[in-house]
């Protein structure tokens, strides 16, 4: 993505990147990974203030558009006391493991990870990103 010229604005969730923003040429990507058996490959522009219908290739590819300006939704919270003595370590980006603090992420509204360096040394993390 560098050598095309585009910079990574977003990755999330930060655990187990599912979706990436990259910026460039005044363009906004955003890419997700699709956990459907058979993927289809989608392409989501970020314009600002354009809306336009979908457009699907003869593969069934599909490129899709969005606003630029993501609106922030916030889940209802849920209301309980989590205690985090044990869970199951799974490997995240940059060769980092992480184990799940608040499994039910709380209706969604928090994350909560206790994350280990098993190699130490430098990490090669080129994006990290929290909005808040």
């Amino acid at each position: 993505y560098q050598k095309l010229g585009f910079r990574v604005k977003e990755v999330w969730p930060a655990d187990s990147p599912e979706q990436a923003v990259l910026v460039g040429f005044g363009a906004s990507l955003r890419l997700r990974v699709e956990k459907k058996q058979v993927p289809v490959p989608t392409l989501i522009l970020r314009l600002r203030g354009e809306h336009r219908k979908p457009i699907i290739a003869p593969n069934q590819g599909r490129v899709e558009f969005e606003d630029d300006v993501t609106p922030l939704v916030l889940p209802k919270l849920e209301n309980k006391l989590v205690t985090a003595t044990s869970g199951e370590w799974s490997a995240g980006r940059a060769g980092m493991m992480y184990r799940d603090l608040i499994p039910s992420r709380l209706g969604g509204g928090l994350i909560a990870s206790h994350i280990r360096i098993p190699t130490g040394g430098p990490v090669p993390d080129y994006v990290h990103f929290h909005e808040v």
